[in-house]
This record gives C-alpha cells, structure tokens and sequence, in this order.
C-alpha cells in the first residue's frame, strides 16, 4: 500500500478528515498530542514523529540520559525512538511504519503506542522541571534532590 492510500484507509475506517491532503506531511491530533506522519519515499515508511517539550536547562542531561537508556532495544519506547529535532531542540519520539508492511490496524496500534508513550514521557520531563524547581527554590534540598536523578527516580 502507498503513503496517500493507508492514510485513505485509516481515515475512512476511523473517520477522520484532513488525511487526505497531497502533502507527503499530514497532521493529526489524538487526545491533544499532534503527531505528524511523513511520507518518506527513499525508505518507503510513514514515519510518526510526536513532540515531547524541551527539557529545562539545568537538568545537567539527566533526561538525555535517560533517553538513551530508554532506547536501548527500545526497551522503555515500545517501538519508537527517542530523539531531538535538530531545528528546534525539541525532544521528540519517532516512529516508522514500512509501507510493505503497513496495514489500517497496524498504523493504528502503533499510532495509539505512540500517543500514550508520547504521555508518558511528558510525564518524566515535567516531572524533571518540577524537581530542579524544587532543587532552585530550595537549595538546602538540592542534595536530595541529586541523588533522586542519580537513583533513578524518573526511570520509565
């Protein structure tokens, strides 16, 4: 199936509009999150990219960190990976679906895999923020606090 007919059918099943523009770029919004799926034609996949925020920027790399460990066997991602928008910084999970294989149901397993993981991980980077600005409100607390990232405390 080509990029322009799964999303025809995926729509179609689901009732969705808007899928059925003549961009090889579509956007679709699930429960608030926008994922965008890309038509890539040299790897002949729809890839999913759903955006996670920006990490805060004392977090001296503790989610970059925990990214990498979360991709590794794509063991805390379900499939996706994790990575960042080299144009915006923005910490994004990505996801591809080769054509070859894609069918309605597939796409859509995977698309609400992304969604909740994209939840998830949102989840982990406010709770980030939050910690460090406990660490700068309270810097009697920041050993505490240290040890929390270093102890695994926002481990997915």
């Amino acid at each position: 199936m080509e990029f322009k007919e799964l999303l025809a059918a995926f729509a179609a099943k689901y009732g969705i509009k808007g899928l059925d523009g003549a961009d090889d770029v579509v956007e679709l919004d699930v429960e608030g999150i926008r994922l965008e799926l890309l038509n890539d034609s040299q790897s002949r996949s729809i890839v999913a990219c759903a955006e996670i925020g920006h990490p805060p920027p004392d977090s001296n790399g503790a989610f970059g960190a925990l990214m990498l460990q979360a991709n590794f066997l794509l063991c805390a991602t379900e499939g996706s990976t994790l990575c960042q928008n080299p144009e915006t910084g923005a910490y994004a999970l990505v996801r591809p679906f080769p054509l070859a294989l894609a069918d309605v149901e597939s796409l859509a397993s995977g698309l609400e895999s992304l969604v909740n993981q994209t939840e998830n991980w949102r989840k982990v980077l406010s709770g980030l923020r939050e910690a460090e600005a406990v660490q700068s409100t309270a810097p009697e607390a920041s050993d505490s606090h240290q040890e929390m990232l270093s102890s695994g405390f926002f481990h997915v």
